[in-house]
């Protein structure tokens, strides 16, 4: 674990340089091929570093105490239309929370609309990329889409979270079926950028693609991409964007004064303890450094896909990404769960800090996986 403790090192002249490296890896490969298949993402006891996780995740189910979220996990089988859903139960102990909720996180569609009237650059890239993202029974990422709405209308989840990677590109033809998608659900939705739901291949993280494609995903985002929220009265689900391989700077001011806040009202509350008033709960596409994510990642992946320790393979956090961290874990914060996705598996471990804080991966939604979180009082 001590090189969890280290993940923040400084070497800012040779780790930006690594990560720019990744950045620009990763722009081709990255979260556009299969990631090892689903035989990958659930390898275990290959380590002692994913071992040891295991074991601090099934101490921490038991724990009471507080400090940490107390976790209980199963799996649910819901397809009914000619293909399987491979939906994981997580129930989440939140402080301070005397309801019951339901969120469905769904991350990593990577769904294709294709269109022959676009660019022959486009139609080249759809097609040598839509055979991708189709899960075991041959189904396609916009056939499987549709169920997803359906399955929460029925089941009246409380929101709907999509944590990036949704659509593939930012094409026209994208764009429009998503916004019919989405306008059909009865719940209210959040959703962050991936790192595909704004860029194509020959614009991949240029500021040509953030000035041109960006600004598309902001009828999605409330108008704001780098930052955004979702307040449920006992708790509130922050969204921010980290599609870059490193946290936006424009969303750090708005999430210090969401911390702020909750700050605010302990002081207010004396008899309460502070992590037990209003919550939170993050959404980012990119993970952030996890005993466990990073083995797996490593596993899968050929190139750095999560944020933090960056001399051991993960990508190093510029400024931003470790004031958000430093935020994120701190002795006071309110933050008791960060979701991500982006690397195609499932993982359940914690991001250690002053505060140690729960981190879920939802697995690829292309693959027909989701996350179906639960979310009650503490005991």
């Amino acid at each position: 674990m001590d090189f969890i403790k280290d993940k923040f090192v400084r070497g800012r002249a040779l780790g930006h340089a690594l990560a720019l490296t990744g950045v620009l890896v990763l722009g081709i490969t990255g979260c556009g091929k299969n990631a090892g298949g689903s035989g990958a993402s659930e390898r275990s006891g290959n380590s002692a570093v994913e071992n040891s996780a295991a074991e601090r995740n099934s101490s921490r189910a038991e724990d009471d105490t507080g400090k940490d979220n107390a976790v209980d996990s199963g799996t649910a089988d819901s397809g009914t239309t000619g293909w399987e859903k491979h939906i994981s139960e997580e129930t989440i102990r939140l402080p301070g929370v005397e309801g019951e909720y339901s969120l469905l996180f769904l991350t990593d569609t990577h769904v294709i609309i294709r269109d022959e009237n676009a660019s022959e650059a486009a139609v080249e890239n759809e097609a040598a990329r839509y055979p991708l993202f189709v899960n075991e029974e041959g189904v396609s990422s916009a056939e499987q889409f549709p169920e997803w709405i359906r399955y929460a209308n029925e089941t009246k989840v409380d929101a709907v979270l999509l944590g990036g990677d949704i659509i593939d590109t930012p094409s026209d033809a994208n764009l429009q079926w998503l916004k019919e998608q989405l306008a059909q659900l009865d719940m209210p939705y959040l959703y962050v950028n991936g790192n595909h739901d704004w860029t194509y291949p020959w614009e991949y993280m240029t500021e040509t693609g953030r000035e041109t494609y960006l600004p598309l995903l902001e009828p999605f985002m409330n108008g704001n991409t780098a930052i955004q929220k979702l307040d449920f009265g006992e708790f509130t689900v922050v969204g921010i964007d980290d599609s870059s391989n490193q946290v936006d700077s424009a969303a750090l001011p708005e999430y210090e004064k969401i911390l702020e806040e909750n700050r605010r009202l302990a002081l207010q509350r004396p008899e309460i303890r502070r992590v037990e008033v209003h919550p939170v709960i993050v959404m980012t596409h990119v993970p952030f450094i996890t005993q466990s994510v990073l083995t797996k990642a490593r596993e899968a992946w050929d190139n750095p896909v999560v944020i933090g320790a960056g001399n051991y393979g993960g990508i190093y956090p510029n400024e931003d990404s470790e004031q958000f961290m430093a935020l994120t874990t701190a002795e006071d914060s309110p933050v008791e769960l960060v979701l991500a996705g982006h690397v195609h598996f499932y993982d359940r471990d914690v991001i250690e800090g002053e505060k140690d804080v729960l981190q879920l991966v939802g697995g690829a939604g292309f693959r027909g996986e989701a996350i179906l979180i639960h979310i009650i009082g503490s005991k």
